[in-house]
């Protein structure tokens, strides 16, 4: 859990061998050993630290729990249809303030049968979440009851689009009450797969959960290995010891095109696992200097660095291309395009070179390395005094995603694309992104609240203006998602939930 019309922007990309969804063909003829066996290692690339969705929003966990082993109450597919989840039916009021849910007949991972109570408990735990986009879903949200033993209902203050795709997202998962307490290791839900084990910076190890209530996995038994190193992740595809790299950050992309790999094995893009990359400047510093900063990036720059400009689109917004309010950079969505001379005179005028600046640098994320690698010193040749704090996520994670205020003053981000993530109607608890506008909040909050597609297109629209103009979030570039696939291995299909990669419909 984007990118709709990315591939015809980009033809050169729409031309490679793409994973065809087929019949299954002769295990005898699979040149993975592991399909004889029914089984398929995958590669990540980040180690999640946790498995608590309800608290963590690292894409190094959704990319993998959710979809597959815990399930929201419904799915968003391709075509803007909703298909059945935990939910196997609902009912929305005409004025579209009350949703009645009714819950399908069916067990979790664990055996225990899903009931109402752990489908509000899940709820109410996910308007609780410190995760903005996970408790953003639910502003609206007056009550979560149990009507019966198959139904829930949901009442809103107010119409909310937030809320009904919030249900199709991970605020919508549900999980078993009884067995919250071990959700940061052993997740438990109705998804087609089942944890095994997940042992941390090594592998998460998945098989097929006997209590699913819809058709079987193809492939039973599945393994996903943590290889942080992307080159030796690549080396593994080639050395068939793994079957598939289903993310591969933009940092590998020129890599694997000067190695053939994406003639070796069905290379796909798929717009969920795509993400905007942008600067990060703390909302504490005078507004003016953000601008300067702002005016210090050259997106053309960034882009050529990963050597792959078919995969990437140069923007000044905060969205992805699928999102209709997204737009390309240009001279009407650029408040403050690229100018280095202009911004060295500023810095030399007001004197901001005089004050000292930290920029926090993820040191173990190499599709952030790079961006770091040419901003800090084209900061510093504008004149800013800015010094360079490299850390590993961990670190990184209690600084920016925990610190009550975060501790940096400039950073480089590459993540979801919600824009609801920077919504703050309380100054006291802004996020870590350290954003707070009370005209954006309420930007955001007139959209969510439109009628029509129409009215909501427009409305974000403002909202997006508003969030360039403040030079806090600036965007650089937005990326496509990019895997490789062992080309027996059929059935890949672009992820329905978040950025889940969905293991079920692969097979042999």
């Amino acid at each position: 859990m984007r990118i709709g019309n990315l591939g015809r922007r980009f033809g050169l990309m729409a031309a490679m061998a793409t994973l065809a969804v087929g019949a299954t063909q002769d295990l005898a003829q699979a040149t993975s050993p592991r399909a004889a066996e029914n089984k398929m290692v995958l590669v990540a690339r980040q180690d999640p630290g946790t498995l608590d969705y309800v608290k963590s929003n690292l894409t190094a966990l959704r990319l993998w729990i959710p979809a597959n082993v815990v399930e929201p109450l419904i799915y968003f597919n391709k075509d803007g249809s909703v298909s059945p989840g935990v939910a196997e039916s609902w009912e929305i009021s005409e004025d579209k303030r009350v949703y009645t849910f009714t819950i399908r007949q069916a067990k979790f991972s664990d055996g225990s049968p899903v009931t109402t109570d752990d489908v509000v408990y899940s709820l109410e735990t996910m308007s609780k979440s410190p995760v903005v986009q996970n408790a953003a879903a639910y502003a609206a949200v007056t009550s979560i009851e149990k009507l019966d033993d198959r139904k829930v209902r949901v009442t809103l203050s107010r119409p909310s689009q937030g809320f009904w795709a919030g249900m199709g997202s991970v605020s919508g998962l549900i999980q078993p009450k009884a067995a919250a307490g071990g959700i940061a290791t052993n997740p438990i839900g109705t998804g087609p797969y089942k944890l095994v084990s997940y042992t941390t910076n090594s592998s998460l190890e998945f098989t097929a959960n006997e209590n699913y209530w819809g058709e079987a996995p193809a492939v039973k038994n599945v393994s996903v290995r943590i290889i942080t190193d992307g080159t030796a992740g690549l080396n593994a595809m080639e050395a068939g010891e793994v079957d598939s790299l289903p993310v591969i950050t933009i940092d590998l992309w020129e890599q694997l095109m000067r190695r053939g790999l994406d003639k070796k094995f069905s290379l796909v893009t798929y717009p969920q696992i795509g993400e905007p990359t942008y600067a990060v400047v703390n909302q504490k510093l005078d507004p003016e200097l953000r601008q300067t900063i702002a005016r210090t990036l050259d997106r053309q720059q960034y882009n050529d660095a990963f050597g792959a400009s078919w995969g990437a689109q140069n923007t000044c917004t905060f969205a992805l291309p699928n999102q209709p309010w997204y737009s390309p950079a240009n001279e009407e969505t650029c408040p403050y395009p690229f100018d280095m001379e202009g911004a060295m005179a500023t810095v030399a005028e007001k004197g901001y070179g005089s004050k000292p600046l930290e920029y926090a640098s993820l040191s173990d994320v190499p599709d952030l390395l790079l961006p770091a690698d040419i901003m800090v010193p084209t900061l510093q040749a504008a004149g800013f005094n800015i010094t360079r704090n490299a850390m590993d996520l961990a670190r990184y994670a209690q600084t920016i995603f925990q610190g009550r205020p975060p501790q940096f003053d400039v950073t480089v981000m590459s993540g979801d694309a919600g824009p609801d993530q920077f919504v703050c109607p309380d100054e006291s608890k802004a996020g870590w992104s350290t954003y707070c506008s009370a005209e954006y909040t309420k930007a955001i909050a007139d959209a969510d609240q439109a009628l029509t597609q129409e009215d909501y297109v427009a409305k974000m629209k403002e909202a997006a203006a508003i969030l360039r103009k403040d030079a806090v979030i600036i965007p650089l570039i937005a990326k496509n998602g990019v895997g490789l696939f062992d080309p027996d291995l059929k059935g890949f299909r672009e992820p329905r939930v978040a950025v889940a990669i969905e293991l079920a419909p692969l097979h042999w």
